[in-house]
This record gives structure tokens, C-alpha cells and sequence, in this order.
């Protein structure tokens, strides 16, 4: 349950801090276009269960087992699961609105980025990747990220924003939407206190769909920054 909001279900972050290196950061433990939720962050307990036949479960292993492939794509090498720690910005069961992106509340927001902050405190982390638009936007927002004064951020800020309207009925549409404002972002490294923060595309993007292509170029340089903050990681 969510410290002082005790109500709500919460998802659980997988991994341990003793041994994890890598800290991904995804959305929110409902998925957009299913009813399944996941109790762990994006079903990677699956991954340690044997695989059933049964649909429902089928798919949430196939979904651990890609973003793991993901991660692994980023890292340029297989990525142990006792290396990661896998949590979202928000963890709590949001209620879904409807069709598109649930709005992650600014409270919600904050609780999650304390719960991840403390995460950093006691692991020994390398590199931390930030999955999608609005999980990124609220890093920024919420002055998780150093650069608050470089003017791709506060450029990133204003063009992330929620809308209003669309927030005001639990979803989240970016008020620069139509100029892409992630592409100025997405695969450049920033920092936390020093640690590396790569903000990438979410899973569901991935990999890149022919109408995704604009995202190539810095999808690939995720990738390189990604690998070169966990150069001589004991992965």
C-alpha cells in the first residue's frame, strides 16, 4: 500500500537493492489495453515462474520477457534479473478513464519519486532508465533531474505538460503533442545527483514500428548512453 494513502493497491517494484545496478522506470501497473494488473512491476515475477499455456498468463510472461529483452537490447548484453531493479513511477492502481494514457497525478507522482529516491539511497545503482513521455515529464517537473536550467528541459516542460481538458477526465495528452516534444529528450543522458538518467521509449513502442520510425536515431543513442553508463558494470 502507498505510504499515507493507505486505500489504494499498490504494485510491487521487482529486484533487490543489494544487488541490482540498473533501476527501470516504467508508468503504471495497469496496462492500456487490457484488464490485466500487475501485481509486480511488468509481471517480471512471471519470469520466475514456469510458463503456462493459459492465455491470460501466457501473455503477461511474454510481457516481462520482452521488456527484459528491451532492457537487454539498451545494456548491448544480457542483463541478469538479479542486476535490475524494475518499479514504475507510479505504482498505484489508477483508475483507467478509458481509451489512451491514464494521468499520473502530481501527488502520485511525488509519492512514487520518494519511494524511488529512497530505492536509490540503498542500492548501488549505474544507470537509471526512464520509460515514456509522461514518466520522464514528471522527473523534470518534479526536480528529480540536474539540469533543471538547461533549456531542452524547460523547453520539455512546457511541451509535456498535461492539457487541461484532457486531464481533467484522468488523461494524460501533452500540450505540445502534435511537435513530439519526447524527441528532444529521448536517448540523451541526464542526471540525478551524478547518476545517469536516459529517458527511452515506453515498452509498448517497442520495437519500433514503421510510423515510430523518427525515433530510430535516438532510440540508438539510448542505447549507446545506456551502455555507457554500465561500461565495467559487473552485469
Amino acid at each position: 500500500m502507498s505510504k499515507g494513502n493507505a486505500s489504494v493497491r499498490s504494485a510491487r517494484p521487482f529486484g533487490s537493492l543489494a544487488t541490482a545496478r540498473l533501476l527501470v522506470v516504467g508508468h503504471d501497473p495497469r496496462l492500456q489495453n487490457s484488464q490485466a494488473e500487475a501485481d509486480t512491476a511488468f509481471f517480471f515475477d512471471y519470469l520466475a515462474r514456469p510458463p503456462s499455456n493459459q492465455g491470460s498468463e501466457r501473455a503477461k510472461r511474454e510481457l516481462a520477457q520482452a521488456t527484459w529483452d528491451y532492457v537487454s537490447h539498451l545494456a548491448g548484453r544480457p542483463v541478469p534479473l538479479e542486476r535490475l531493479w524494475v518499479t514504475n513511477l507510479c505504482n498505484e492502481f489508477l483508475e483507467r478513464p478509458g481509451r489512451g494514457t491514464v494521468l499520473i497525478p502530481r501527488p502520485a507522482a511525488e509519492r512514487g519519486l520518494k519511494q524511488i529516491e529512497a530505492a536509490l539511497r540503498a542500492g548501488r545503482f549505474q544507470a537509471l532508465v526512464s520509460l515514456s513521455q509522461q514518466v520522464f515529464y514528471w522527473l523534470c517537473e518534479l526536480g528529480f533531474i540536474d539540469e533543471q536550467g538547461d533549456e531542452r528541459l524547460v523547453r520539455y516542460r512546457q511541451e509535456a505538460r498535461p492539457a487541461d481538458r484532457q486531464a481533467a477526465l484522468g488523461l494524460y495528452v501533452a500540450v505540445g503533442a502534435r511537435r513530439a516534444p519526447f524527441l528532444a529528450v529521448c536517448g540523451q543522458t541526464f542526471s540525478h545527483q551524478g547518476l545517469p538518467v536516459i529517458p527511452v521509449v515506453h515498452i509498448k513502442m517497442w520495437p519500433l514500428k514503421p510510423r515510430a520510425r523518427r525515433y530510430e536515431d535516438p532510440m540508438a543513442l539510448a542505447a549507446a548512453n545506456v551502455r555507457a553508463a554500465l561500461a565495467g558494470a559487473d552485469l
